[in-house]
């Protein structure tokens, strides 16, 4: 008989979590692969060992934290199958993911693959022509076991011959997680630790959408790096030029994401001597962007409305050590440079 273990496409959600603790229950060694970008994944990315703790605590699952970024660059500027509402490459993403996963099985000693996608639950990625399609796509037709809707699919090899007992699959459908949240507590998972609904893919929001768009647009032909997009999900977004965007953080969150964000190219800026959110630009250190740059930075500052005030800036939030006036700066001028992702 063949390995039994398999590779779990792990998204930290409930139905992912059921689908690792069933197949676990039958014996299987399972290895959940958490796949992480800019756009899902963030806090795994900024601390995969933080993110692998929690899920051991929670769950008693251990992860592991793939950082999926550069390929899915490659996805989400040309996806073959198209984008979602906005600029979710939902089915390439997920044809990425597979086949990713499918070229660990043997450093994993893995036989199969398994996913916690439930037949019905999203309109674009989990109808069944979809489906079928994704698995088609990933050449992992056979050995792609969805275990949450399995009795509803043809049945795959693992099934076959022997090492998964279909018989203990589900047969769940469609949007609602009643059936779930019955399994999430028989299988001992503490009420407090069972994850809720959310967006997922920022790429499903339409700001970050846009912001995402407007970038791609700005640096092509080249490809944006992943330090360009990971300063699309955080922060008010301004256009200083054609090469130059301006950062501005909302909230201490936002700084704090902010801080970490030390990538060649970027000038950290902030208000001295006042309480002041943190503020990245990106492109040209002209002395003209540096004036802007100083002028917004104030409008969000402690310091709004004030005359003589310095804004501070260089390569790092510990190193800046250069001053510029911060002269103040109309609404009107401000709403020129500010990023409208309506438009």
């Amino acid at each position: 008989m063949k390995e039994r273990r398999c590779i779990a496409l792990y998204s930290g959600g409930l139905d992912s979590i059921i689908a690792v603790k069933l197949l676990m229950s039958q014996g299987i060694d399972v290895i959940p692969l958490f796949f992480a970008t800019p756009f899902f994944g963030l806090n795994a990315i900024r601390n995969p060992e933080g993110y692998k703790s929690e899920q051991f605590e929670r769950y008693g699952l251990y992860v592991h934290v793939i950082d999926y970024t550069d390929d899915f660059i490659q996805i989400l500027v040309a996806p073959k199958h198209g984008y979602g509402r906005w600029l979710n490459p939902c089915i390439d993403c997920k044809i990425g993911m597979l086949n990713k996963a499918k070229s660990l099985l043997e450093p994993f000693n893995a036989s199969f693959i398994i996913t916690g996608e439930v037949l019905g639950q999203r309109p674009m990625s989990q109808r069944r022509d979809t489906m079928n399609i994704i698995a088609r796509d990933a050449g992992c037709k056979n050995i792609l076991l969805r275990p949450l809707s399995a009795k509803h699919m043809a049945p795959t090899e693992p099934e076959l011959s022997g090492i998964v007992d279909r018989g203990a699959l589900l047969d769940i459908t469609g949007r609602g997680r009643k059936p779930q949240l019955e399994i999430a507590r028989s299988m001992g998972i503490k009420p407090q630790f069972i994850p809720t609904p959310t967006g997922g893919c920022l790429l499903t929001n339409a700001e970050v959408a846009a912001k995402v768009k407007h970038t791609i647009e700005r640096l092509k032909p080249q490809l944006p790096t992943r330090f360009d997009l990971l300063m699309d999900v955080v922060g008010r977004k301004f256009i200083l030029d054609g090469s130059t965007t301006l950062i501005v953080a909302r909230n201490e969150e936002e700084n704090r994401v902010l801080s970490e964000m030390v990538f060649p190219g970027n000038t950290f800026m902030r208000i001295s001597g006042y309480p002041s959110p943190l503020a990245i630009m990106r492109g040209t250190r002209s002395q003209e962007n540096l004036s802007i740059a100083a002028s917004i930075c104030q409008r969000y500052s402690k310091a709004r409305g004030m005359k003589y005030v310095k804004a501070c800036w260089g390569d790092s939030p510990g190193s800046m050590n250069e001053a510029i006036d911060a002269r103040l700066i109309d609404d009107n001028i401000l709403k020129g440079y500010q990023f409208d992702f309506g438009r």
